[in-house]
């Protein structure tokens, strides 16, 4: 019977990284190292809109009023609001 196998195979994956860390750092070392390509990344203008848009929406003065409360400890938390919110997210989910 063995016990341990997946433990094991841990610690072969984990010898086999360090291993792997070791042979890259005597690559860089030696000065033979492969140059890594850089990935280039365009982000639209739509994109850069819809970005716009969604921060300008943002209720940032109701955010600070909650974030004061909490702070202040006069945050009053309403569990039937919660679960009734829920209860509509997850009935909406289902449709």
């Amino acid at each position: 019977m063995k016990i341990g196998n997946g433990y094991n195979n841990y610690l072969n994956a984990v010898r086999q990284n360090q291993t792997n860390a070791q042979n890259k750092e005597l690559t860089t070392k030696s000065g033979h190292a492969e140059k890594e390509e850089s990935v280039q990344v365009n982000i639209s203008d739509a994109a850069k809109q819809l970005a716009k848009t969604n921060n300008a929406e943002l209720p940032s003065a109701k955010i600070e009023a909650i974030k004061k409360a909490v702070l202040d400890g006069t945050y009053e938390i309403s569990p039937e609001k919660i679960s009734g919110s829920m209860l509509e997210t997850m009935k909406n989910q289902r449709k």
